[in-house]
């Protein structure tokens, strides 16, 4: 329903109506996406690879929608959403307001210090 047809239902005092699916409508808000406990920003070209995505799921005890990855670009288009954990790889902004950042493929050091900050900020949080 346009804006003008909206006013016209109001202005014939016809009863309200509501649509089940906002999201098809043109003119309506984008429903709104519920925020992730840990979100991972990828920068651009990197994958984070299904077996990493499973053992943080795993080890964190989270579900698919308490982790989210997004690519930088798409980050950087939504306007740097937050999460409670903030985590960067292969980012080119900057990453002070990240909760850890560092770059693909992870060492072995790397990996011990994301899965101590990750069980720190998590079941603190």
């Amino acid at each position: 329903m346009t804006p003008n047809q909206a006013q016209l239902w109001q202005l014939l005092a016809l009863p309200a109506w509501h649509c089940a699916h906002p999201e098809r409508l043109p003119f309506a808000p984008a429903p709104s996406v519920a925020s992730a406990d840990v979100l991972i920003v990828i920068g651009q070209g990197k994958i984070l690879s299904s077996v990493m995505t499973r053992d943080l799921m795993q080890s964190l005890g989270l579900s698919d929608t308490q982790l989210q990855i997004m690519d930088e670009a798409a980050w950087l288009a939504a306007d740097q959403p937050s999460a409670p954990i903030l985590l960067g790889l292969n980012l080119t902004c900057s990453a002070e307001r990240f909760s850890w950042h560092t770059s693909l493929p992870l060492s072995a050091t790397e990996k011990k210090a994301l899965w101590s900050c990750l069980c720190h900020l998590y079941f603190a949080h």
